[in-house]
């Protein structure tokens, strides 16, 4: 049991004014009890009592992960358990952003107890990672460049974009992560123009541009990087675009660290493209966080709000995706410290000719 986050999370109800907080959202109930079957379960939490909602078939997994919470046995949804559990309360928090809304009507219909809709107060104290985050974090950003060097080795011209991606795949869990953190991206030339393209049966061939974005979940923690590579000769055309993209990628990573607002890293990463007319083709946002989830908090976007902080995760990857032509992806994921940034990903980033 994790008192020091419990103890944030009652001191966040306590400001809600909620005496208990019923968690569904598998991660959250991952990074507060430490159980890694959280979408069969949930989570009722309160100054009195720790327990965790799960099915008989978790017992033995909820008693070896969950040391000091107490098992209820109940068959989803529960709510006679729940209505049992909650007597003693007079309001309930509910993570609004994850449960549906039938349940959320259910909860009001059947239990004696106010149900409160609340957003995100697990993913804030999420944000800054602990040490033993960022051990698990580091971890996947080392296996992810070992799949990098090795795919490398790997590539040449006739295959196919699905076996590149299958064998990126393999290396992952090969390399330690139990699964991927994503759909894993390997899209070549026109295909390269789709930032989320889907791997396909087209074979490369020379002067074909491969963009790879990849990654895998190590003890639960989501490794995040991208690689556009070229196979033989590049023309001219896709080596100025290379350099330039991985100039704005550069400084979006030059510029990151404790107190600086995100979408100042976004904007400063945006001006650099748009010095070469290229900033029409940058289509999403700088970057994300980076934790228990591929996506989330905090956002690298115009429109963020948070001020970065130390110990925060996020991705920084600009690109560019030109119909007809392809596109160029750059991406690391770093530490933010108070001077600066902690790379995760280490992979060579100077333009790879295959």
């Amino acid at each position: 049991m994790n008192k020091e986050r419990l103890a944030k999370l009652l001191l966040s109800m306590e400001n809600n004014q909620i005496d208990a907080l019923l968690v569904s959202k598998p991660e959250n109930i991952r990074y507060l009890s430490g159980f890694t079957g959280g979408s069969d379960a949930r989570l009722l939490i309160s100054d009195r009592e720790n327990c965790i909602l799960s099915d008989n078939r978790y017992w033995e997994q909820v008693t070896l992960e969950c040391p000091g919470w107490q098992f209820w046995e109940v068959k989803p949804p529960g709510y006679n358990e729940l209505r049992k559990l909650s007597q003693p309360y007079k309001r309930m928090g509910v993570e609004s952003h994850y449960i549906t809304y039938q349940f959320f009507m259910d909860l009001q219909s059947i239990l004696d107890v106010k149900i409160v809709a609340l957003s995100g107060l697990i993913e804030k104290l999420r944000l800054c990672k602990e040490e033993s985050e960022l051990e698990c974090l580091r971890t996947a950003g080392q296996i992810g460049d070992a799949v990098f060097k090795d795919i490398c080795g790997f590539l040449k011209a006739g295959q196919s974009e699905m076996q590149i991606a299958n064998q990126i795949v393999f290396w992952l869990k090969e390399k330690g992560c139990n699964k991927e953190a994503f759909d894993t991206i390997a899209v070549s030339a026109e295909n390269a123009a789709l930032p989320h393209g889907q791997p396909g049966k087209r074979q490369i061939k020379a002067g074909d541009m491969l963009t790879m974005d990849f990654g895998g979940f190590y003890q639960g923690y989501a490794g995040d990087m991208t690689r556009t590579v070229v196979f033989n000769k590049p023309d001219n055309h896709f080596r100025e675009n290379y350099l330039k993209v991985l100039e704005a990628q550069q400084l979006g990573v030059s510029i990151i660290k404790s107190g600086v607002p995100c979408r100042e890293v976004d904007q400063a990463v945006r001006n650099c493209l748009k010095k070469y007319d290229l900033d029409q083709y940058f289509i999403h946002s700088t970057g994300h966080g980076l934790g228990l989830e591929i996506h989330e908090q905090p956002r690298i976007s115009p429109v963020s709000e948070i001020l970065l902080l130390e110990n925060m995760v996020v991705t920084i990857e600009p690109g560019i995706y030109i119909p007809g032509w392809g596109g160029i992806r750059i991406e690391d994921s770093v530490i933010v410290k108070s001077e600066g940034c902690e790379l995760l990903t280490h992979s060579d980033k100077n333009l790879i000719i295959i």
